[in-house]
């Protein structure tokens, strides 16, 4: 018997995500740092509904929130030199932030409930790293690469993969905490899903995306199969901007 299941997109990147500013600075490993903001955002304390307005230079840090206004965008660089970044009206709480200096071990939780990412991710050097981006339906892994996650009002997603490739799975996740899930693991390999969508069970998929392919996943959790997209028509402004700050950058 199958049923529709929530996806946690697990991605694992080397990334160290956004909380409260403490003070201006660089990132140094447990924290984050705003390197450009348009418009308007905001940090939450966890439980906390007054927000304090970031500016460029503020550290950011685990157990936060954060949003970002309408006509706004928001950058955010961590210790390794990965890059991440909010388009308007996008919300991500950060859940879980660790960095071990002396291995080199970085693991993130972070949960993506509306709006849009965009990734510059640095490759992980270590086996045991891990960055998982969670949306209320889906998990993505990877370990180095560019990619964009999209998240409706619906709940529904979309994430694409401009470099590197990306596994998308439905992993079991104790249903009884947002912040927990099991490890994603190893599978027999991606097979092809009927369009648009079918149910699937917990255990049944997961799915490679390659370099220029994408894959949604609908507001009750069930993806679609992998495919190909036309870069040209997928070049809309927040692309557009977000490869020429990568470029500008260097990544």
């Amino acid at each position: 018997m199958t049923k529709h299941l929530g996806f946690t997109l697990v991605l694992f990147l080397a990334v160290f995500l956004f909380a409260v500013p403490v003070q201006a600075g660089e990132a140094t490993g447990n924290d984050a740092v705003v390197t450009m903001i348009k418009g308007t955002a905001r940090s939450y304390a966890a439980g906390s509904t007054r927000g304090r307005s970031l500016k460029k230079g503020d550290l950011l840090k685990r157990g936060q929130e954060v949003k970002v206004a309408k006509k706004s965008r928001l950058e955010i660089r961590f210790s390794d030199g990965t890059v991440m970044r909010l388009s308007e009206k996008s919300d991500l709480k950060m859940n879980e932030l660790s960095f071990n200096k002396q291995t080199d071990d970085k693991n993130v939780k972070v949960g993506l409930s509306v709006g849009k990412l965009w990734a510059k991710v640095k490759k992980l050097t270590t086996p045991d790293s891990s960055v998982e981006v969670r949306t209320s339906n889906a998990v993505a892994g990877v370990r180095g690469t560019v990619y964009r996650v999209n998240v409706e009002e619906d709940k529904s997603a979309l994430v694409k993969v401009y470099d590197g490739s990306v596994y998308v799975t439905n992993p079991p996740r104790d249903t009884t905490s947002g912040n927990n899930a099991a490890a994603p693991h190893e599978v027999s390999g991606p097979h092809a899903v009927a369009p648009p969508y079918h149910e699937v069970s917990m255990e049944e998929w997961t799915a490679i995306v390659k370099a220029m392919q994408q894959i949604s996943i609908s507001p009750q959790g069930v993806p679609s199969k992998p495919e190909g997209f036309n870069p040209k028509a997928d070049a809309d402004d927040w692309v557009k901007w977000n490869q020429e700050r990568d470029k500008d950058l260097k990544l």
